[in-house]
């Protein structure tokens, strides 16, 4: 009995440490900064109090480094916490703080039980400045190359809509994820 405690006490000390991986890749002729930032409460329902948007936990803000300035064919492996909510974008100069007036991935990585899928998409709704890819581990690839490249890779510029559907929106399982995230893919 003591042991199966002590193997339980050991794989849930080893949950709360877990971590999602994120590659930034660089395929694009100029340099790219990426670019994280959180958007608890900003872009998504689920705030910092327990039980908010309908999860049991809060999402839980990134604090880590900002990842670097990659140059053409670079790419940089990150971590990013486990209940993160975000975006993801080039800092082209002309972005906002949290991506706004830019392409980007958006996050809401505080799901991912057996009913609630981790979600992601793109979104160029502010404005397109950049070609992107996202790809999961077990899931499904999203990649946008052009402002019209439709509501099946991601929300088109100005549109409030959510494509009537949210048809850019995809899900992915519960657990700790790789995450690829190409410019100009």
């Amino acid at each position: 009995m003591f042991t199966k405690s002590i193997i339980a006490v050991i794989a849930m000390a080893s949950l709360a440490v877990a971590d999602h991986t994120f590659i930034f890749r660089n395929n694009c002729a100029n340099n790219v900064t990426p670019r994280i930032a959180n958007t608890n409460c900003g872009y998504s329902p689920r705030c910092n109090t327990p039980g908010s948007g309908g999860v049991p936990n809060p999402a839980i803000s990134y604090t880590g480094p900002q990842p670097n300035t990659l140059g053409r064919g670079q790419s940089q492996t990150m971590t990013i916490n486990r209940q993160w909510n975000g975006r993801i974008f080039n800092q082209n100069g002309n972005c906002g703080a949290s991506g706004e007036n830019c392409s980007l991935g958006e996050f809401n990585l505080d799901t991912g039980d057996n009913f609630t899928p981790q979600a992601y998409d793109l979104s160029n709704i502010q404005g397109f400045t950049q070609s992107m890819r996202i790809e999961v581990s077990g899931c499904d690839t999203v990649t946008c190359t052009n402002a019209n490249c439709g509501c099946s890779s991601a929300y088109p510029p100005g549109d409030l809509s959510g494509c009537g559907n949210d048809s850019p929106v995809r899900g992915c399982g519960a657990g700790d994820k790789t995450w690829t995230i190409t410019f100009c893919p």
